[in-house]
């Protein structure tokens, strides 16, 4: 399970919470479930697809990045010279428990 300190130190930073909120939402190709769960099916959200929506140098994005990734809030993958992100579903589990106490 992951930290929750941790996590929420990550999300503290309101530039953060932008790249984690933009990668969680899988730009606009994912759907979700009724659970309001991704689908699964996305390849995750290249990184230059957040830099078009969170205005941030791309070394900016990096380090948010590299933060998100610390906290084992997202995993990333490179696939040639693009970077996709994916939001960890455990990470999602265990805020959703702090939050309603289950």
């Amino acid at each position: 399970m992951p930290d929750i300190v941790t996590i929420f130190k990550a999300l503290a930073d309101p530039t953060r919470l932008a790249v984690f909120n933009c990668i969680r939402c899988c730009g606009s190709t994912c759907a979700y479930t009724e659970g309001g769960q991704c689908c699964g099916d996305c390849e995750g959200t290249a990184a230059c697809y957040i830099r078009c929506q969170v205005p941030c140098a791309p070394s900016t994005i990096t380090h948010h990045l590299n933060e998100l990734r610390d906290a084992g809030l997202i995993e990333t993958e490179k696939r040639g010279r693009v970077v996709y992100c994916k939001v960890k579903p455990e990470a999602l589990s265990a805020l959703g428990a702090f939050i309603t106490g289950k």
